[in-house]
């Protein structure tokens, strides 16, 4: 008999089974928790506690009920306890169910409000997974000045689709694509793209819009094209006729961007801040990180690409396979995660930024 996982998600945008994924529906936290549940249906069976819903539902992969249904006595039969982003959420799964493993699954960093609740956290024997090293890292160096004791802070990567791959689409050697994500940074973003385009005219920037238009001005600026809303298939499709993903920006560092390691996954390079984020992780390879203030390195880059296409995969460790497998391992797990001493950083992070992977 399977184990039984509970899955928590306090801010769940649409409620929804995995059979929402082939309609593609479903947001980018929920999208994420679902493939990574339809991966490890074989071994576990789950049952989701969503915001948002009212009424109970199942699929292949378990139950389905409203948020308002969590109770001692449904978690008491559970193996393993999963809460999605909300730290006090865990708490209280902790006091419904004392002898379990709860995770917080951490898809965002945390905000000045939250920087006590390690210790809450530790208490409690409650890990925190976060989306990748760096974001770990980021989370880590959030908690230590104002906690004498941390919990386990480890990382487990968003998953990208073992058959997401390259194939034939031919590539516009002058086309670059922003894929909206959402719109963080464009300011920034234009303003390379303008100065890059002045020594290459030819080059065009399409930008996918996340809800909506975004360009106020009577004409948009030039050579840059607005493609409003995109389903994530074509945003894909985009993706692998395109010369490179464009996302120039050095302000906003992101726990984990699917959209890059998507671009990487189908062949298509990107150009990103190094050192920001999660951005080593996912493209540290083939020169797709550097300093993008440097409009000078930024051109030579992507003259570089115009002229020969570079060979482009995932990081293996971002795959489906390895992601799963990991949450096999975890979820294995049967002992109370055990605080970290006081002051001590998780073993595997430290205070710089994570190192890009080997070439």
């Amino acid at each position: 008999m399977s184990s039984a996982i509970a899955i928590i998600d306090p801010f769940c945008l649409t409620p929804s089974t995995t059979k929402a994924l082939d309609t593609e529906q479903v947001g980018g936290t929920e999208a994420v928790v679902l493939r990574v549940v339809q991966a490890l249906s074989d071994s576990f069976h789950f049952h989701f506690y969503q915001n948002g819903r009212l009424d109970m539902d199942r699929d292949d992969c378990g139950l389905y009920r409203p948020l308002d249904t969590v109770s001692a006595a449904n978690l008491a039969g559970v193996n393993s306890i999963i809460v999605i982003n909300s730290w006090k959420t865990a708490l209280k799964a902790r006091k419904l169910n004392a002898n379990c493993p709860v995770y917080l699954w951490s898809h965002a960093h945390p905000g000045r409000h939250n920087r006590r609740m390690g210790e809450a956290l530790a208490d409690a024997g409650i890990e925190i997974i976060c989306a990748s090293r760096a974001h770990a890292d980021h989370v880590t160096r959030f908690l230590v000045p104002e906690n004498r004791r941390l919990p386990k802070i480890g990382w487990i990567y968003s998953p990208v689709e073992d058959d997401l791959v390259a194939d034939n689409t031919p590539r516009d050697h002058d086309r670059l694509l922003f894929p909206g994500m959402p719109l963080r940074g464009i300011s920034e973003i234009l303003a390379t793209f303008n100065a890059v385009r002045q020594d290459r005219p030819a080059l065009q920037l399409d930008i996918a819009e996340p809800a909506g238009p975004v360009w106020s001005g009577s004409f948009p600026p030039s050579g840059v094209n607005f493609l409003g809303r995109l389903s994530r298939s074509a945003m894909i499709e985009q993706m692998r006729r395109s010369l490179c993903v464009f996302y120039p920006q050095t302000r906003h560092d992101d726990p984990f961007n699917m959209l890059l390691a998507e671009a990487n996954a189908v062949g298509t390079p990107v150009i990103a801040q190094k050192g920001l984020g999660a951005h080593d992780e996912i493209a540290g390879t083939a020169g797709q990180t550097l300093d993008t203030n440097d409009l000078k390195a930024v051109g030579e880059r992507l003259d570089m690409w115009r002229l020969a296409q570079p060979a482009i995969d995932v990081p293996p460790a971002l795959r489906m396979t390895a992601v799963a497998a990991a949450w096999h391992e975890k979820l294995g797990e049967r002992t109370l995660g055990r605080p970290n001493p006081p002051g001590v950083v998780p073993h595997g992070l430290s205070s710089r930024p994570a190192a890009a992977p080997e070439k």
